[in-house]
């Protein structure tokens, strides 16, 4: 006869062993599973390659670009620069996407300043290629404020309406929150971002990046935010070089449901920058305005082929059209005073 009391302890134990061979099984095929994926090659990153259009290149994304926790991703550099700004505190940080971060209409327009009023304009850039308004918004908050500077501007709009992962940006932050914390270098963790992301994409029309409330709110936010850090900040609207009709194919490839769709919903874009702006009372450099004003044979030097991005000429032409935003609105004297 056994023992009284025997027999609870004995099926205790023999669960637990049950438990542990389940666990050790599971933790085999995963490790199993993530060697496979690895010998494959298989590897799959929120990254701007999977958004951006024409320029940066692919070889430019994998060379000039770096994951970030809160932001998606940022440029080779980006922290380095920070730094930098934080000990030398310019008075005008530029804040957008590729037209910024490529472009070089900062330097022209301090080129300006120097050359008209005689005085040194201090300022940074620290926009990033293929960053819509929700990645800014996050960038003024963490990074941005935390400097400082007299004045901000918001250069936002193009890829807030490009459809990019099949979700909306909001989303894809709260993919990376689930699955790419400290486990993002592991390939089963990528695999299930992959599938979240492929099943989000199906069960939507593939919606743009940022849809067009979400592009006024943070752009709201980020006036608001900004103002209540003594930060003046600037609206600027994204000029283009697009008619209809004649629209670049390569923006069909990727980046639009429809092609025909480029000049209208752009143009809501731009519409909604200048709607946040007289909303707020904020400042407004309206750069679309001033190149749809020029005739064709003059706006069309100023873009590159994807009518997006600025050529030299277009670079100083929109610092020109900065500099005289920034005089008529005083906010020349604002960055320049001692």
């Amino acid at each position: 006869m056994r023992p009284p009391g025997t027999g609870a302890p004995s099926r205790s134990r023999t669960v637990a062993v049950n438990l542990a061979i389940a666990a050790g099984t599971v933790a085999l095929f995963a490790v199993v599973v993530e060697a496979t994926l690895r010998l494959v090659g298989f590897s799959y990153v929120l990254y701007p390659r999977d958004i951006e259009f024409g320029r940066p290149d692919p070889v430019m994304l994998e060379t000039g670009f770096l994951e970030d926790p809160d932001l998606f991703w940022v440029r080779r550099g980006y922290h380095a620069t920070l730094e930098r700004l934080r000990r030398e505190r310019p008075a005008l940080i530029f804040l957008g996407d590729s037209c910024t971060h490529l472009g070089r209409y900062d330097v022209e327009l301090a080129r300006l300043v120097a050359e008209r009023r005689n005085a040194t304009l201090s300022y940074g850039n620290l926009a990033v290629a293929g960053w819509s308004s929700y990645q800014g918004r996050r960038q003024l908050e963490r990074d941005v404020l935390p400097l400082a500077p007299r004045v901000v501007t918001l250069y936002f709009g193009w890829n807030d309406h490009w459809i990019g992962f099949g979700i909306e940006d909001k989303n894809v932050a709260l993919v990376k929150k689930v699955f790419s914390s400290g486990w993002s270098r592991s390939r089963i963790v990528q695999l299930a971002t992959q599938a979240t992301v492929a099943m989000g994409a199906r069960r939507t029309a593939y919606p743009n990046r940022v849809s067009l409330d979400d592009f006024r709110d943070n752009l709201r936010s980020m006036v608001r935010r900004a103002r209540s850090k003594d930060v003046r900040p600037v609206l600027i609207t994204a000029a283009s070089a697009h008619v209809e009709g004649e629209e670049p194919e390569e923006l069909a490839q990727r980046w639009l449901r429809d092609l025909s769709e480029l000049v209208p919903l752009h143009q809501r874009y731009v519409a909604a920058v200048r709607e946040v702006a007289a909303g707020e009372e904020a400042d407004l450099c309206d750069a679309a305005e001033s190149f749809s004003a020029l005739p064709r044979d003059e706006l069309r030097p100023l873009f590159k082929d994807d009518g997006i991005h600025l050529t030299p000429a277009g670079d100083r032409r929109l610092a020109e059209v900065l500099y005289e935003c920034f005089e008529e609105k005083e906010i020349l004297e604002h960055l320049t005073r001692l």
